[in-house]
């Protein structure tokens, strides 16, 4: 790279004389090799993945063609969860109900154990 820089800066006022210099050139012949396999290299990368996208792509519309109208895996998740919390709802208010049914039991076992109470004490009167 000096070279290039001394040969430029030793120019003619007609233009810019240049020496070969054949040790510089096949540096640069190396630095160019690199560099064109490098975006080879990243054009075949792009290029593969470009093609997998393709055929999984692909791949999936077929299925979703194939399967049109049934459940996907989410729907299916959405509708046990579904299924799960109206269960629980349910066992909650059959708790609930079955609570109250023993609290209203309760209250006429103690409506009947007052008013026999009464009863015994009207007797006894």
């Amino acid at each position: 790279m000096t070279d290039l820089i001394r040969v430029m800066e030793e120019g003619t006022s007609s233009g810019i004389q240049l020496e070969y210099n054949p040790e510089t050139v096949l540096r640069t012949l190396n630095i160019l090799w690199q560099g064109l396999l490098s975006v080879f290299i990243v054009i075949l990368v792009v290029f593969l993945v470009v093609v997998i996208l393709n055929l999984i792509s692909a791949k999936s519309a077929k299925y979703k063609e194939a399967h049109a109208g049934e459940p996907t895996y989410s729907d299916k998740m959405k509708e046990k969860w579904a299924n799960r919390a109206a269960a629980r709802e349910d066992r909650k208010a059959q708790r609930l109900l079955e609570k109250e049914a023993r609290k209203i039991a309760r209250e006429e076992r103690e409506k009947q154990k007052a008013e026999s109470q009464e009863n015994d004490e009207n007797k006894d009167k």
